[in-house]
């Protein structure tokens, strides 16, 4: 320590601390400095924040480099501020990069200095490395892009800048390596908004890094899972771990994997199903992990996620034994949706095993199930789909056979249920499920035989669950032409209004 500090008083500190530690030309360089005051109460002359550019080279005829440093950035935070002894208070900075950088690497390298001039102590200083990345003028987007097409992103209306985040999360899909720019602003939502704005920022912020996340990324996920939230903005952050468990956020995903609330277990599973890469190494270990959880809710998801390993003949042989000995329904309407498909991965004798054999299931979720299922199955075997379809059509359950007439919509390939499908439209007890019997059989007969049909049945049993039947089943694009139109048209001016106005906007649009 220097005679002044001695004299004054030392003790200063200053730390900084980026927002992200890679920044596309043209984006924005943010980040915070905390200063801590020192033994005696002090005054800061100015807060300084640089960017250096150091480019390094070979020079010719000598064996040390050529090192030219040039200052990019010279921003001023603050001026004259009072420094109390041993407080500590954080200065955020922000600003825009040139477009013109060049990119980190090949000699190129970047140092943000933040330094406090304070009289009678040492001035503080702090740096860091600044990796800069190719954007802005490089790809079309600069930020300034980014504000003129969605202004709302700085709008001080929390409902705007949502949808502006929401309109960007969906522009990712498309233009994902063009909006890296934004990451960074995106982080700072995420330290500094609050409520539905922080959760919309969350769930931007991990689409837009969907295959881009890095250490930093996985470091602040940790962060906002440490300090949680309510219940929308902890499943955006299980989905964010979700999506970066194959490049650095497995650790995470195996931490809330073991959580004690059973409902982020559970989301662990769903988001492993639907958000995160297939197969990456380590998620069928973690999926396996959490196969016996206590909770039938927890299995059911797992069971779901193992739909991705289909090809793995072991695995669903222990599928087809979990839906025999599980005593859950859920998690057995689980096994039946995941074994479906097993057609094509040469394990079709196993599916069809396991759906002859729960078509009498004492659950009935088990059986709706295996109804929403059986149009998966191939041509090929055509026969046993009838025979299993026409069972759950005669099912003692009329929600079964309600749930098998309305996904008899998806049979086209098994025409020979159309002569079942007329029974039941025609015969069955219970009005609804008539109605959807006669939307599902679309699927089953040509236009001609198809709209005779309605007719018929719209003069022997004229209500409005066997209207909305013949409404949906002529609201198909392969049923489109004169006889489809003329009924739709007499339908238009049924008694039933909500179905004549249905009937009205079909034939409008």
């Amino acid at each position: 320590m220097g005679l002044l500090n001695k004299l004054f008083g030392g003790g200063t500190k200053l730390a900084i601390s980026l927002d992200s530690s890679q920044v596309p030309a043209g984006g924005v360089l943010s980040g915070t400095l905390t200063l801590t005051g020192g033994k005696k109460d002090l005054t800061l002359t100015a807060l300084k924040v640089r960017l250096l550019h150091l480019l390094v080279r070979q020079k010719e005829g000598s064996s040390l480099p050529e090192i030219d440093t040039n200052l990019v950035v010279d921003h001023t935070l603050c001026e004259g501020e009072p420094i109390p002894k041993k407080s500590t208070r954080d200065f955020e900075f922000r600003f825009e990069l040139p477009n013109h950088l060049d990119p980190s690497g090949d000699g190129v390298s970047y140092t943000v200095m933040a330094v406090a001039d304070i009289p009678k102590v040492a001035d503080p200083t702090a740096k860091t490395t600044l990796t800069v990345v190719e954007g802005g003028m490089s790809t079309g987007f600069t930020l300034d892009d980014c504000y003129k097409r969605w202004p709302d992103l700085r709008s001080t209306d929390p409902e705007a800048q949502c949808e502006a985040l929401r309109e960007v999360m969906l522009e990712c899909y498309s233009a994902r390596d063009h909006l890296q720019v934004l990451e960074p602003e995106l982080a700072r939502l995420l330290r500094k908004s609050t409520g539905d704005v922080r959760t919309q920022a969350l769930e931007t912020w991990a689409n837009l890094l969907d295959g881009h996340a890095r250490k930093e990324h996985i470091k602040l996920l940790r962060e906002l899972i440490s300090a949680g939230g309510d219940d929308d903005f902890r499943r955006e952050l299980i989905t964010a771990a979700a999506k970066f468990a194959d490049e650095g956020g497995l650790p995470l995903i195996k931490e809330l994997a073991k959580s004690p609330d059973a409902k982020v277990r559970e989301q662990v599973a769903d988001q492993l199903r639907f958000a995160a890469e297939d197969k990456f190494r380590g998620k069928l270990g973690v999926l396996e992990s959490m196969a016996d959880d206590p909770e039938p809710a927890v299995r059911a998801a797992v069971i779901g996620a193992y739909s991705d390993y289909r090809d793995k003949k072991k695995l669903m042989k222990q599928v087809a034994q979990k839906l025999d000995s599980d005593p859950s329904p859920e998690v057995q309407a689980a096994c039946i949706s995941t074994l479906c498909l097993l057609h094509d991965y040469k394990q079709g004798p196993l599916a069809v095993e396991m759906y002859q054999k729960h078509l009498k299931n004492p659950n009935r979720k088990v059986r709706q199930e295996i109804a929403e299922n059986l149009h998966w199955f191939p041509k090929a075997e055509a026969a046993t789909v009838q025979q299993m379809a026409e069972q759950l059509l005669s099912d003692n359950d009329a929600e079964v056979r309600r749930k098998m007439a309305w996904y008899c919509t998806n049979m086209h390939k098994f025409p020979g249920l159309s002569t079942k499908a007329k029974q039941v439209a025609a015969s069955d007890p219970d009005a609804k499920v008539r109605g959807d019997m006669l939307s599902g059989m679309q699927a089953l007969l040509p236009t001609d035989q198809l709209v005779a049909f309605y007719r018929e049945r719209l003069a022997a049993d004229a209500n409005e669950h066997v209207a909305w039947g013949v409404y949906s089943g002529l609201n198909h694009d392969e049923h489109k032409g004169p006889q489809a139109d003329a009924l739709m048209r007499e339908l238009a001016s049924c008694p039933f209004e909500s179905v004549a106005s249905s009937a009205r906007n079909s034939l409008e649009g």
